[in-house]
């Protein structure tokens, strides 16, 4: 065996532990067909059922290719043929969630029911969101983009653009490539997967240019309000650093504010990575748009054009990964260190005000 393999392995099973408790990551219980994932910085290689999947993890399958993937939390999916999808990669600091993102292709899935606000589960898709607990539901992105979500049990919200559906049990909805969502109708039954999937593909080869300028405009947006977040998040931190030194020199009422700008620091954090699963759905689906367009078999109407947008946003999400990790890199450990320094007045005699407590840091009621 290859020795670079090795070593991954050997990496994927160290990390374990932690990744699982965290609920980032998986476990790939099942394997059929051609199936490959990818662990972030690693060469894709061939999939095995009992391998250990960490956040981050891209899984591909081919034409008969399935998987079936298991998380921590008892949530499990299985990844049907020709799909490409990840594992969301991104840190989240308030709420234990488990992210999938789908490029294309499609994924069934089934979620466990959770007690209070402990545990979410969200599948993100190039135009919608899907987010559920307790629910069993079927999740279909097209090669244009367009999405379908069929509902077995329970209940699904899909977020567009501005817009909301709750998809109830037995009922699907529809999702355009401009993230406009139909009305949740009835589910057909025995749908014809494959055809849905040709269709899709068909208005790829025609309209290229057009579904690749939508999701240009899509992706600018989308990095206009990072910018909008880091900056926010960047104002916040000045406005720390300068309660902080008024905290240090005595003044107890400071010692709130910098509690306030850690919480707001920490909701920000997670809105930036929220964006950046969405975002990622987006540029995979592009990415894939390209390599279409550069595939003669494909014959692809404005290849050419859609090659050179498609390269010109591979530039752009250069720049969005590094704010995105920028953004998130966030440590709650400093913060409650900040807190106890403040609280035991290594320089000076400062406590918290009473009723106050550093614990209020992941107290969401304190939120603003």
């Amino acid at each position: 065996m290859n020795l670079r393999i090795i070593i991954s392995i050997i990496a994927l099973f160290s990390l374990a532990g932690s990744v699982l408790a965290e609920g980032t990551g998986g476990r790939l219980i099942a394997v059929s067909g051609k199936v490959w994932t990818q662990a972030p910085g690693d060469v894709e290689m061939r999939a095995r059922a009992g391998r250990t999947l960490l956040s981050g993890t891209r899984i591909r399958t081919g034409d008969n290719g399935k998987a079936e993937v298991v998380f921590e939390d008892g949530s499990s999916i299985i990844v049907r043929n020709n799909t490409t999808m990840v594992i969301s990669g991104i840190k989240r600091h308030k709420e234990k969630k488990t992210s999938i993102l789908i490029f294309f292709g499609r994924v069934w899935n089934k979620v466990s029911k959770t007690i209070g606000n402990q545990t979410s589960y969200e599948v993100n898709t190039p135009v919608v969101v899907c987010g559920v607990r307790g629910t069993e539901f079927e999740t279909a992105v097209g090669e244009d983009g367009t999405v379908r979500v069929r509902v077995d049990q329970g209940e699904v919200g899909v977020i567009g653009d501005g817009n909301v559906k709750t998809v109830k049990q037995n009922q699907e909805v529809e999702a355009e490539p401009d993230g406009s969502l139909g009305k949740p109708s009835e589910s057909e039954q025995d749908a014809d997967w494959d055809q849905w999937h040709k269709e899709k593909r068909e208005n790829l080869r025609k309209n290229g240019k057009n579904l690749v300028d939508n999701f240009k405009e899509r992706i600018i947006n989308r990095r206009e309000k990072l910018i909008e977040l880091r900056d926010q998040q960047k104002e916040i931190e000045l406005k720390r650093e300068e309660a902080l030194e008024r905290a240090r020199a005595g003044d107890e009422d400071a010692i709130d504010e910098v509690r306030k700008y850690n919480l707001e620091l920490i909701s920000l954090a997670d809105q930036i990575a929220n964006l950046g699963d969405a975002a990622d759905c987006q540029f995979g689906l592009v990415d894939h748009f390209a390599n279409l367009a550069i595939d003669p078999r494909f014959q692809m109407i404005d290849g050419k054009y859609v090659e050179a947008e498609a390269e010109s946003m591979r530039r752009i999400k250069a720049m969005f990964d590094r704010m995105i990790e920028e953004g998130t890199d966030i440590s709650m450990e400093a913060m409650e260190n900040m807190l106890d320094e403040l609280s035991n007045g290594k320089r000076g005699s400062l406590k918290f005000k009473k009723g106050s407590s550093k614990d209020d840091i992941f107290n969401e009621t304190e939120e603003p």
